[in-house]
């Protein structure tokens, strides 16, 4: 059976998933001996007992439970709550009076049609004063898959797929009466609800609105019940925002799963499943603003270690894991042999990344990430610092965490998707706590039999994370607070605090709140100003005089704030720039920032991008500031200066052929060409100069490609007659590869297909099976034999409705066998003994191409090292039948240009302008959507069948060791 990954994304888990054994009755394992040695097949595996084999450990009982858990030094953990007061829970948040708000999704994984729905919201409250929540009481039920929660106007807001509901106890009873739905419209449009891209992880924003995750790019058309005046807007990939008080709605960039959070400063961070650290490095609004020059994808992974980085759990296996392994080693059941038994070491289940922003543990954990893993029982650290290049961030595990966790726990029940800054200073762990998380599908129905896949569903934990010597201090929360109080508050130690108050002055809407609020300021730590400018802004009060006070901030991140509100309008900018300022400047600004910025961007990648991203006459300014041809800055404005006479003359007159090329390349990519902008031939004299070079058998080798290149931007007669030239008999290899780039003439290339060199026609056939006519021209060749086209190549010939019945015709000789012959032929492999060595060597020949292994290979699939875990029959599997199972992120795509261009691969990046494919090979290939003809999916994977041929059993003996190994 297969393994599918059709979790929820905080609980999402990878084959080898963690184990569920009680931490006070562990299961025996032999340590250093795999499971396939240990329980390898037997004739007796059949007549196992597997209500003996599958002993039914207790779960650990609340009183219990903090002994199962190892915590960094100086920290322990403490309960806030457990059952009964709280079950299953994936979320929590506190209301101003510090009751704890618990999303409860009983109903997983199989539950969500009972009816009535059994997700709810608990309500807990604190009687004593003791941080322990002791009393519950149901709040709002009747909710289907509830996924997050958060509190605001006076009720609460509940996201359930397809809506988000408002609550509130409009009579003190502490139960909702009041039960509206406020946006419906998540997921809809899709044939099956995708479980890993639910909408989540509310968040209060300085910005005065309350942000959600849409859930890993999903779609849905989204309407607001209560303002049938608003337009609809298409999630496309988006993520959610709405404002509490209007309900006015739109959306940001997205793509993350589930968790997500903001810092301290109002920087927005998240994480997927196996990529447990990512950030957000510019705002929504500058993307897409410059179609010739579009933005890099704001969303970025962030973790200097890697998104799936390394992790130390200390749970051991689970017994029924165990047993399935036996049994599917002995071909007892069907399905992937997991790592032979072994627990993975790396994050497959990344859920509930969240910032710490409290108070109660020192400066040096402010602003860190902890995110947990659901099925590896673990609370992993980050530091978040600058990145490289000065504009983004980075997440670096601590130095003396290295080799195990912030927290880890031995129990395996211990299920950490979730985390929430609380009103005591401390940060709180969601442990929804089961006895089973992984998808039933997934296990085998002689096993599954024995277990209750609800078992746990009347548990949940709530921890608390606690500095040793902490004394929970006494503080007057917010619900009586008045104006003065709130704008106190502001100033708080604890990010909480800070976040209510400046809620509750929005809320309110008291302006008397504006003079406090400006005396504050002068004072103001950045914090407490970022803060007090969200609150003037959420008054209407936020002036010209507040930007230009800010703007002179002694913080830079405060300084990037008032940028970011408009401050450049009005005012220059800050004496001494950052690369992140330059980098906010240039977005906000990029005619302004220019004199003070250029010099930093010169080759600076991203900076050089932010300054002409704005729009076409950007770059042209750029160029008349003489910025040298040779650097980023100059080529990146001639690539987006568009068709004026000015940028012309100023290309021209640079009388540079990189500069040329840059210009011509996005001139094309905006569907025009240098002959029909240059009316005046300005650039002629060039052409003339590179088609001299190009054809000059004594020039330097780089001098000619160089002119190559140029000349394959033009669609002159003259020019592409002398590119052809360069495809005559004895060119050297590279000549002729720089002379077929670009190529798209047919004839010409059969005509000079025996003048080519090896590496040439290789280049000359990937030209040819790029589009349907010219790969009918390559089947008719006379020269053509079959024996030329690689495996993947015959089987998109094949594949191809309109190339179909000529392809099977020609190349009847190749095609391969059906995979169920294929399948029966390579069975010996798993018996023979394989030698690394020697695998490699074919990892270097057939996947080297799309998949990374020892630092080597293109990342267009999953690194081998991540593959191996499931052990040698589900890569066996993988490799013979590519399509049987494919995860999301590595489904292919087919997209047509107006040029008659096909290009085929996975999609890295999809927003309103542009798309981004990650083709084989690892290039990339970002396609704007107006040159978008038409594209296409089958479902399956971009790894073709049949990169079995030419194999023996032995030869993928070996190379299933050299993955093995890895």
């Amino acid at each position: 059976m297969m393994t599918y990954r059709l979790l929820l994304s905080f609980v999402a888990l990878c084959s080898a998933a963690s184990s569920l054994v009680s931490a006070a009755e562990p299961v025996a394992l032999k340590s250093k001996t795999t499971h396939a040695a240990a329980y390898g097949p037997t004739k007796n595996a059949v007549t196992i007992d597997p209500a003996k084999d599958l002993p039914q450990y207790p779960a650990v009982e609340p009183k219990d439970a903090i002994a199962t858990w190892q915590v960094k030094k100086g920290f322990h953990l403490e309960l806030a709550a457990h059952e009964p007061q709280v079950r299953d829970p994936i979320a929590i948040c506190f209301d101003e009076g510090g009751r704890m708000f618990a999303c409860e999704m009983i109903d997983y994984s199989e539950m969500r049609d009972v009816t009535p729905h059994l997700g709810r919201i608990s309500m807990l409250s604190d009687a004593d004063g003791d941080g322990h929540f002791e009393k519950s009481q149901v709040f709002a039920e009747d909710l289907a898959w509830p996924t997050g929660l958060i509190w605001a106007n006076g009720g609460l807001y509940v996201i359930a797929t397809p809506d988000i509901w408002f609550f509130q106890d409009k009579d003190g009873d502490g139960k909702a009466e009041l039960r509206e739905r406020v946006f419906t419209g998540f997921g809809t449009g899709l044939k099956l609800l995708n479980v890993q891209g639910l909408a989540n992880s509310p968040q209060w924003g300085q910005d005065n609105r309350i942000h959600i995750l849409a859930g890993g790019g999903n779609r849905g058309v989204i309407t607001c019940l209560k303002r049938p005046d608003l337009k609809v807007a298409e999630l496309g990939g988006k993520d959610f925002w709405f404002d509490p008080k209007t309900h006015e709605f739109g959306l940001e960039s997205g793509g993350a799963q589930y968790g997500m959070s903001f810092d301290n400063y109002g920087r927005r961070f998240a994480c997927s499943n196996s990529d447990h650290l990512q950030h957000w490095f510019y705002a929504d609004q500058y993307a897409g603003r410059n179609p010739q020059l579009p933005m890099p994808p704001a969303r970025q992974s962030i973790s200097a270690d890697g998104g799936a980085c390394e992790v130390f759990r200390i749970s051991p296996d689970e017994p029924w894991r165990i047993i399935r392994t036996r049994w599917r080693i002995a071909g007892v059941v069907k399905g992937a042999v997991e790592g032979g038994g072994r627990v993975s070491g790396y994050f497959t289940g990344a859920t509930g990344t969240t910032i710490f922003r409290g108070d109660a543990y020192g400066d040096e954990f402010l602003n860190n990430s902890f995110t947990g893993d659901a099925g590896g029982q673990l609370v992993h650290r980050k530091i978040i610092g600058p990145s490289t290049d000065g504009v983004s961030l980075t997440g670096k595990r601590p130095a003396d965490e290295q080799g195990f966790e912030f927290a880890a726990s031995k129990d395996t029940w211990v299920r950490v998707v979730n985390f929430a800054n609380a009103p005591d200073g401390c940060l709180h762990i969601v442990d929804m706590y089961r006895q089973v998380i992984e998808h039933p599908w997934s296990i085998p129905d002689e096993i599954k039999q024995h277990l209750d896949l609800n078992r746990g569903n009347d548990r949940g934990r709530i921890y608390r994370i606690v500095k040793d010597g902490w004394q929970r201090p006494t503080r007057k929360l917010l619900a009586e607070a008045t104006t003065a109080d709130l704008v106190n508050a502001l100033s708080h130690s604890n990010g909480w605090h800070r976040d209510t108050a400046q809620r509750l002055l929005y809320e309110r809407q008291d302006k008397a709140a504006v003079t406090a609020l400006n005396a504050l300021l002068p004072k103001a730590n950045a914090e407490t100003t970022l803060h007090a400018l969200g609150a003037l802004q959420g008054l209407g009060a936020l002036t010209d005089a507040h930007l230009a006070a800010a703007l002179k901030h002694s913080d830079p991140l405060v300084q990037e704030r008032a940028i970011l509100l408009g401050a450049l309008a009005n005012h220059d900018l800050p004496t001494i720039l950052t690369p992140r300022l330059a980098l906010q400047a240039a977005l906000a600004e990029p005619m302004k920032a220019l004199p003070k910025v250029m010099a930093m961007a010169l080759n600076h990648d991203r900076l050089s991008t932010a300054i002409i991203a704005a729009n076409p006459e950007m770059a042209v300014t750029v160029l008349e500031q003489g910025v040298p041809s040779d650097s980023l800055l100059a080529l990146k404005a001639a690539e987006a200066a568009g068709p004026s006479a000015k940028a012309i003359t100023l290309i021209a007159g640079r009388k540079d052929s990189a500069l040329v090329a840059a210009y011509a390349q996005g001139l094309r990519r905006s569907g025009q060409t240098l002959e029909k902008v240059d009316k005046e031939e300005q650039l002629t004299p060039l052409f003339v100069q590179a088609a001299a070079m190009a054809v000059n058998a004594g020039a330097a080798e780089a001098a000619r490609l160089e002119a190559l290149r140029l000349l394959g931007l033009s669609t002159t007669e003259v020019n592409r007659q002398t590119i052809a030239a360069c495809l005559s008999k004895g060119q050297p290899d590279a000549v002729q590869n720089a002379a077929l780039t670009g190529m798209t003439d047919a004839g010409t290339i059969l005509r000079h297909w025996v003048d080519l060199g090896p590496k040439a026609q290789a280049a000359a056939l990937s030209i040819m099976l790029s589009n349907e006519k010219r790969a009918t021209a390559l089947l008719n060749a006379a020269f053509f034999k079959p024996a030329m086209l690689s495996a993947s190549q015959v089987q998109d010939l094949i594949k191809n409705s309109a190339l179909a019945p000529l392809a099977k015709k020609v190349l009847a000789s190749v095609i391969p066998p059906s995979r169920e012959e294929v399948v029966a032929k390579f069975k010996p492999t798993l018996d023979l003994q394989g030698d690394a060595t020697k695998g490699q060597a074919h990892y270097m020949q057939r996947c080297f191409a799309c998949h990374k292994a020892k630092g080597a290979g293109m990342e267009v699939g999953p690194d081998l090292v991540t593959v191996k875990t499931r052990g040698r029959e589900g890569i066996l599997s993988a490799i013979l039948e590519p399509h049987k199972e494919v995860a999301a992120q590595y489904i292919a795509y087919t997209f047509h240009s107006k040029e008659n261009q096909t290009f085929a691969g996975v999609v890295t990046d999809d927003n309103a302008t542009s798309v981004t494919l990650k083709m084989m090979g690892g290039v990339a290939q970002t396609l704007q959507r107006t040159n978008v003809r038409g594209s296409s999916s089958t479902g399956q994977s971009l790894m073709p069948e049949g990169l079995e041929q030419g194999m023996t059993p032995q030869d993928m003996a070996d190379l299933l060791a050299f993955i093995e190994g890895l």
